[in-house]
Order: C-alpha cells, then structure tokens, then sequence
C-alpha cells in the first residue's frame, strides 16, 4: 500500500473511528439500564476506546474540548468500572471455587467471595443507572458529539504512523520500567511490580486500540494489534488475580474473626499467586512480538 504522507486519512480514518465509539457508547446506555449481560462491560470499552483514540491522535481534534472529554471520559470509566470489577471478579471466583477438589472446600467460601460480589456489582449498576440520568453524562455526550462531528481541520502533519509510534514508544518505556523492577524483585529487592505492570497493560490497550482503528486503511497494523491484544489480555488476567488475591485475603480475615475454617481461602490465594508468576514470566516474549510487529508495519508516514 502507497504510504499517505497527509492529515486527510487520519481525518478518514481515526475521526470516523472515533465518531463510531462515541455513537456505540450512547447507544448501549438503554441495555445498561435495563442490565443486559456485558452491556456495562462494552460500555465500557467503548468509553476506553474513544478515550484512547482521542489521546494517540490528540493532534486530530480540538485540543480544549478533547482534554475535557477525555477527562470525563476517564471519570465515566471509572464509575462502569465499579460494577465490572465486581461482575469479573464473580466471574473469577466462581469459577476458581468450581475447579478445586470438592473435598477442600470448606466454609462458606462462595458466599462471602461470589456472593459479595454479587452484591458490589448491583449495588455499582445502580449507581451507574443514576449516573446516565444526570446533567454530567447528558453534557458529556454533548461535548463527544461535538469532539468527533469531523469539522475540526486535521493538520497536516498529523498521521497514522505517528499516533502508532507514539503510542509505541510509551509501552516500550513501561515496559523495560517494569522490566527492570521485576529483575530486582527476583534479585531479593522490595519493589512492588504491581503498578509497573499494570501500566504496562494501559500501555498496550492503548497502542492495541490505536493499530485497530489504524488496520481499516494500513491493513499491516492488524499484528502489532493482535500483538499488543495479547498483552494486555495476559496482563488484564494479573491484574484481575491482584485484586482477587486482596479480596481473599480480606475475606479470610473476616472468616477468620468469625472462627471459620480458612484453609480453603489459602488455596485460593496459593493457586492465584502461581497464575500470577506465570503471566509475569510471559512480558518478555509478548514484548518482543510487539517489537516485531512494530518493525513490520508496511508503510511509513
């Protein structure tokens, strides 16, 4: 493919990309409401998504009206957020419970680790179907209709290879941060790896995003997309485990005031600390795959 050297095929491209999100993100609010299954999971992603075009390819679209809408698209995020969390790590639990032995689970582990969870996501819908009657979500949309109507004139010098490298090079920094707390970690030092690595997953959703919207006319963007999908999949399941991983503890704290029996709570944990190791073992090769993902894209502006 010729490579474009010109603003007009990201204002082709990415705006339109942008449009699609924001109209996808109003149209699920009927389904949240009504707490059709996923509908707050894609909600949310289309949130995250919007939010992330709208940064790689800041240059794109108003800069005052982007920086408020990207502002508030964190904060609408973050109140899906609630509810997801707590409807994943239901999800988790579940299915953590349902493959241990029968035999060693003992008390009532699913009720105090699904079951509140359970709750926490009713109790974060309602909180969200509050949130979408409001004058803040009605002038957010308003602001998204207006951010990615396409009227704002794309520079030229704003291109798709540029919001690709952009987005390439701040995963390669987080990355090799994490890289190097990691090592220190095995070499007995007291760093937490936690927050490196779940900004390394930022970093990858945010680059798997922007090669997606990039592969609908740079079909070559398709595998530094896939590549950066699976790491942020694998590292979306450590960060699911750390957040599952305090849950057990605090709930096995709990139990434990109430003299129940916690063996099976340290099962638990020991199972989800092993899946934890296991995708931390992992970054370096997904790394590398993006990193040749990356090398190969077909075109150069």
């Amino acid at each position: 493919m010729t490579a474009v050297k010109h603003g007009t095929v990201v204002a082709d491209v990415i705006v339109p990309a942008a449009r699609h999100h924001y109209e996808r993100l109003t149209s699920l609010a009927a389904d949240v409401r009504a707490d059709v299954p996923d509908s707050v999971h894609q909600m949310r992603v289309s949130a995250r998504r919007l939010r992330s075009l709208l940064g790689s390819f800041r240059e794109a679209f108003p800069a005052d009206s982007t920086a408020t809408a990207r502002s508030e698209l964190r904060w609408l995020g973050a109140v899906l957020g609630r509810a997801r969390d707590a409807e994943v790590l239901a999800e988790r639990f579940a299915t953590l419970i349902d493959t241990q032995p029968a035999d060693l689970l003992v008390g009532s582990v699913h009720q105090r680790l699904v079951g509140t969870q359970d709750d926490l996501y009713r109790a974060g819908h309602a909180q969200i179907v509050e949130v979408l009657t409001q004058p803040r979500y009605a002038a957010l949309c308003a602001l998204l209709d207006e951010v990615t109507a396409g009227t704002y004139p794309v520079p030229a010098d704003v291109t798709l290879r540029g919001g690709l490298d952009r987005s390439y090079r701040q995963l390669r920094k987080a990355a090799r941060k994490a890289r190097r707390l990691t090592k220190d970690a095995a070499d007995g030092g007291t760093a937490d790896v936690g927050p490196a690595l779940h900004r390394v997953r930022k970093r990858a959703k945010k680059l798997r995003y922007a090669a997606e919207a990039v592969a609908a006319a740079e079909p070559s963007a398709a595998a530094l997309g896939a590549a950066a999908k699976a790491l942020q999949t694998q590292l979306g399941d450590h960060q699911d485990g750390v957040l599952a991983r305090g849950w057990i503890l605090d709930t096995a704290a709990r139990a434990r005031d109430e003299d129940e029996d916690t063996f099976t709570y340290g099962l638990l944990y020991a199972t989800e600390e092993q899946a934890a190791a296991r995708a931390v073992a992992e970054l370096p090769r997904h790394v590398k795959a993006i990193r040749r993902a990356h090398r190969t894209l077909g075109f150069g502006s």
